[in-house]
């Protein structure tokens, strides 16, 4: 539908012509404000492309009372799409992730559970449980998530997680027990990991206890890069990491963005912050987090417009100069979208430290048929319970959703960059939860591996560390699965163990008495 035919739809469901809604702007915030709507808008949506600006329309939300990201998304600027990009910017530092679903009534394509699965050996494909069902609405789903957490993606420099964690791995932190630790409980944490947000921006360590509110970043690689941080004076500690979606295969890193940016120069220490409240605070301090020059940032900028089409995306290094210096945001809902991916700060934080109005946003969603909100399509297949509403209390899923307690679905539009695969689907998904005795640590209290198909030849050994050498799902005879490392020797597949544990090194005819389903290439897994 032609964008200007769209909108005059859309404000027909209220009864409303642009002249009323010119009028009315006029009237609530002044014509000669940003937030006055023209009476040609029609015109210049219709001939020149352009897009209104983030103030008219936020004055559409408030005085159609439909929700200002529905209108962002009528406008061709759907923030849950878009924000997959933060995955591909490369990162020096550890950064937090905005995990907002902005478009909480979007169809999202779900599973139910098999009527019938039989008897599940230790690894299995998710497929033996689950099913394709009819979509649900995000705000269904997201109504099953027991509590929230936070998520950050672990930077190529953070000394203190490298390397437990790699660069490029997904980390949640629970908020909950890190409150514990801070009190001096006993919260039996002892070889946890905690994401700290300090004085130069966030990283995931061990914490040594030195007193009341001293800790110390824990750093076994480099003793002297060790570091003694007072909480709430020089440092915050967000949560204790309890899980990790774990990159395992080097094509994943490949994938992200290559950009020539310069090495950061050493940050400068600032005391941290109780909260930021003006937006030139909130730029300059979020830049210097993620360790980005001016120069660095419009170069990823140019990537990001070249990306999604729009060249209005890109920022010149002045242009990013001048939002650090001026207090009212830019025009253009490209450029503080630009700014949220490059600096990591979620949109409607940028907007209430830009001081915006959201308190007089809309409310109702727009109709589906207005708003470009795909519905897959998806048949309930036969044979399936629990399709929609809550999962049933003794069903897979319930147990699944019981031992992570939150879906993470801002990572729906990712999930082909986290994985490295393109399309990803159910297929690629195999349940490892049965696995008691692991051919390998990585796959230690494991839940889901995702498995490239077509990279069915193992490597050869190249000498690296174990923990660098890549995962296998290979399929026995009798139907059972292993994972683990393996190689070719003489037409025989052999199943290595890891140094210290039970898993003993297995040996099997190639493609007599075991073959290579495909390599690993993410990990699921739990660390509490």
């Amino acid at each position: 539908m032609d964008r200007a035919l769209q909108v005059r739809a859309i404000l027909s469901t209220r009864s409303l012509t642009l002249y009323n809604v010119s009028l009315r702007s006029a009237q609530l915030f002044g014509r000669s404000t940003p937030f006055y709507i023209p009476h040609n808008l029609y015109y210049d949506l219709a001939h020149t492309l352009s897009t209104p600006t983030i103030f008219q329309i936020l004055a559409l939300s408030h005085i159609t009372d439909y929700r200002l990201f529905d209108w962002l998304a009528v406008f061709g600027l759907n923030l849950d799409a878009i924000s997959r990009l933060q995955f591909l910017i490369p990162r020096q530092q550890t950064t937090l992730l905005d995990s907002t679903v902005y478009d909480t009534h979007a169809w999202i394509p779900w599973f139910a559970e098999r009527a019938e699965t039989g008897p599940a050996s230790s690894i299995v494909p998710l497929g033996h449980f689950l099913t394709w069902a009819p979509p649900e609405r995000a705000s269904e789903l997201l109504a099953l998530n027991k509590r929230k957490f936070l998520y950050a993606v672990v930077g190529e420099r953070d000394l203190y997680a490298v390397p437990y964690f790699v660069p490029g791995s997904i980390v949640r932190a629970d908020a909950q027990h890190s409150e514990a630790f801070r009190l001096g409980r006993d919260t039996n944490d002892k070889g946890s990991f905690f994401l700290l947000e300090h004085d130069f921006g966030w990283t995931c360590s061990r914490l040594t206890r030195l007193g009341k509110d001293r800790v110390l970043l824990h750093c076994p690689q480099r003793p002297c890069a060790e570091r003694e941080l007072v909480v709430g004076k020089d440092a915050r500690i967000l949560g204790v990491i309890d899980a990790e979606i774990r990159p395992v295969t080097p094509d994943i890193q490949s994938r992200r963005v290559q950009a020539k940016l310069a090495t950061p120069g050493k940050p400068r220490l600032e005391r941290l912050p109780v909260e930021l409240t003006k937006l030139t605070d909130l730029l300059r301090r979020s830049r210097a987090r993620v360790g980005l020059s001016f120069r660095d940032a419009s170069s990823l900028s140019r990537w990001i417009a070249d990306t999604l089409s729009d060249d209005l995306y890109f920022a010149a290094g002045s242009t990013l100069s001048d939002c650090e210096a001026l207090s009212a945001p830019p025009r253009q809902v490209q450029k503080i979208i630009t700014l949220c991916l490059l600096y990591c700060i979620g949109f409607e934080q940028f907007l209430l430290a830009a001081g915006l109005p959201l308190g007089r946003e809309g409310r109702e969603p727009i109709p589906d048929e207005f708003v470009p909100r795909h519905l897959p399509n998806r048949n309930r297949s036969p044979g399936i319970t629990g399709a929609n509403g809550a999962p049933k209390a003794d069903s897979f899923f319930a147990a699944l959703l019981n031992q992570w307690e939150e879906i993470p679905l801002f990572l729906r539009f990712s999930l082909d960059e986290i994985t490295g695969l393109k399309n990803f689907s159910l297929s690629e998904l195999f349940w490892v939860g049965g696995d008691r005795a692991p051919q390998h640590p990585l796959l230690a209290d494991s839940t889901l591996v995702v498995v490239i198909r077509r990279a069915r030849k193992p490597s050869p050994d190249t000498g690296n560390a174990v923990c660098e050498q890549p995962l296998y799902l290979i399929l026995k005879r009798d139907g059972s699965y292993l994972c683990g490392r393996c190689t070719l020797d003489d037409g025989n597949l052999i199943v290595h163990g890891y140094p210290g544990t039970a898993a003993k090194t297995q040996q099997f005819r190639n493609g007599v008495d075991a073959e290579v389903v495909g390599q690993v290439t993410t990990i699921l897994r739990k660390l509490r």
